[in-house]
């Protein structure tokens, strides 16, 4: 039997009652862990009731997180496009998120009863996983990268657009030349003569009908080449 994966309208809806299940959980637990009572009552002769309050509302919290990333997740489209890049990527970065934010909240209930070994073991542990999981987030970037490589075309190619032609033909070998350039660096043939200002000697560009040195009108120059 085979399950039918959400919808991306479905998805988004469920990731967006995860995020408020995740904001009103945090809220309450740390209402409920600044009651006074709470700041007085020891459990185990170790910790506080609001301690304990507080790193139970933190876990929950971070067991939602998950189930909003997998929504998520579901709610991107998977079109070819720099979302499918986002999409592949976006498991493994999750998952090492709470392997970085876990490690270190158990770390908090666990360190009054380790030792140095035991401390030892267990972040070598930690160190393990997070290597493990950045190592298949890299593997996961890696075979996607040909969606950011087609993304980057189609945006380039959209703003070419917009983006005036920088290249003139040479008059001598018919070769493509940048609009400012005084050579052709074809045929070397001189492609447009510099002329100047009559009054102050400033030198001009072929589109200018004033001198922006001293403001005089530029009158019609034969040295001005098309």
């Amino acid at each position: 039997m085979t399950t039918l994966s959400p919808s991306p309208n479905t998805a988004c809806q469920k990731a967006i009652q995860y995020f408020i299940a995740i904001i009103i959980i945090l809220v309450i637990g740390k209402l409920i862990s600044l009651i006074p009572v709470m700041g007085r009552l020891q459990l185990a002769g170790v910790y506080k009731a609001a301690e304990i309050v507080w790193f139970s509302t933190k876990l929950f919290a971070l067991i939602m997180f998950y189930y909003f990333s997998r929504s998520t997740i579901a709610a991107i489209p998977n079109n070819g496009s720099i979302l499918s890049f986002v999409r592949n990527v976006a498991e493994p970065l999750t998952i090492l998120l709470i392997v970085i934010i876990g490690q270190e909240l158990f770390w908090q209930l666990l360190e009054p009863f380790v030792q140095n070994t035991g401390k030892k073991i267990y972040f070598s542990l930690a160190i393990i996983f997070i290597v493990t999981i950045s190592i298949w987030l890299a593997f996961r970037a890696y075979q996607s990268a040909l969606y950011l490589f087609e993304a980057s075309q189609k945006i380039a190619k959209y703003l070419s657009r917009f983006i005036s032609d920088t290249n003139k033909t040479c008059m001598a070998c018919g070769a493509k030349i940048r609009n400012n350039a005084m050579f052709c660096s074809y045929c070397g043939c001189k492609t447009v003569e510099q002329a100047s200002c009559s009054e102050c000697g400033e030198v001009l560009l072929s589109n200018e009908r004033f001198c922006r040195h001293c403001g005089t009108e530029v009158k019609e120059n034969p040295d001005f080449s098309e």
